[in-house]
C-alpha cells in the first residue's frame, strides 16, 4: 500500500518547528539566515531555502540538532516525491523505507553537498532518492523469477582432480581462519560501542527483529533507528580495518628483518 503524503504547503511553518531547536535557529541567523518568509517568496521558494540553509549547517557542524531539524522539515515533501516515482513504476515498493534510505545518504555523503543556490537541496535530495528507488527497483528485479533464463541449463561437472581438491582443501583452512580472525576484531570491537548500540545490533543482527521493532524497544523514533544503525557498524568496521591493516604492517615489518 502506498501512503499519501503531506503536501509541501501543509509541512508546518519552519519559524514554528525551529521553536523546537532554538540552537539551531539561533546558528542560522548567524549565518544571516533569515527564518521567516521572505517578501515575495512563495511557499515552495522558502521551503526550499531553508532546508537547503539547513543542510548546509549540517555539513559543515556535522550537528545532530541541525540534521534531526533538516529532516523534520524536508520528510514531508521527499516522501511524496518518493511515492509519485513509485506509481511510475507500477511496482510495490514501500515510500518510508526508501525515504529512510534516502536521509541515511544524505548524512554519510553530506560533505558533498553543494549550496549553490536555495534549491540545492531539494535537487540533491530528488538525485539521492531517485537512486534509492532505483536501487530497490534493480534488486526486485534480480529476485523475480522473470530474471531467471529459460529452459533447463544444468551446470556440467567438470570433476575435481587431486590437485584441486587440495587447493580446496587449503584455501577453506584459509578463509576458516581469516573468519575467525576478523570474528575475534568484531568482538572486540563490540565491547568498545555504546551500550544502546550494542543493544540494537543485537536485537536487529542476532534477534533478527526489525527496524521498527527493535525502534519500539529502545525507545528510539523511526527516523534515528536506521541512523544509529549505519554508525554502529561504521564504527565496527573501521575498529576492524585498523586492526587488520596494523597486522598486516606488523607481519611485513617482521618479513623485512627476516629477509
Amino acid at each position: 500500500m502506498i501512503l499519501h503524503a503531506t503536501p509541501v504547503e501543509a509541512v508546518p511553518e519552519s519559524k514554528a518547528l525551529l521553536e523546537v531547536f532554538p540552537d539551531v535557529r539561533a546558528e542560522l541567523g548567524s549565518r544571516g539566515v533569515g527564518v521567516e518568509r521572505a517578501e515575495g517568496e512563495t511557499a515552495a521558494q522558502h521551503h526550499d531555502r531553508l532546508a537547503t540553509a539547513l543542510m548546509a549547517l549540517f555539513r559543515d557542524t556535522r550537528g545532530e540538532r541541525a540534521y534531526e531539524t533538516l529532516y523534520r522539515h524536508s520528510r514531508a515533501s521527499v516522501l511524496q516525491w518518493v511515492e509519485r516515482r513509485i506509481q511510475e513504476s507500477h511496482r510495490a515498493l514501500d515510500p518510508s523505507e526508501l525515504v529512510q534510505d534516502t536521509y541515511v545518504n544524505v548524512y554519510r555523503y553530506s560533505s558533498r553537498f553543494r549550496s549553490d543556490h536555495p534549491a540545492s537541496f531539494r535537487v540533491w535530495v530528488r538525485t539521492i532518492s531517485a537512486n534509492a528507488v532505483r536501487r530497490a527497483l534493480t534488486r526486485r528485479a534480480d529476485c523475480s523469477l522473470q530474471a531467471l533464463p529459460e529452459g533447463l541449463q544444468e551446470p556440467a561437472d567438470p570433476g575435481e582432480t587431486p590437485q584441486h581438491a587440495a587447493m580446496a582443501t587449503e584455501q577453506r583452512g584459509e578463509l576458516r581462519r581469516a573468519f575467525l580472525l576478523v570474528l575475534l576484531h568484531y568482538a572486540k570491537a563490540w565491547q568498545e560501542l555504546a551500550p544502546r548500540d550494542r543493544r540494537a545490533l543485537q536485537l536487529v543482527e542476532v534477534q533478527g527483529l526489525s527496524y521498527a521493532e527493535t525502534g519500539r524497544r529502545l525507545e528510539v523514533g523511526p527516523s534515528n533507528m536506521k541512523m544509529i544503525m549505519f554508525r554502529a557498524r561504521r564504527r565496527i568496521h573501521a575498529r576492524i580495518r585498523c586492526a587488520l591493516q596494523g597486522a598486516a604492517e606488523e607481519r611485513e615489518g617482521r618479513e623485512a628483518r627476516v629477509a
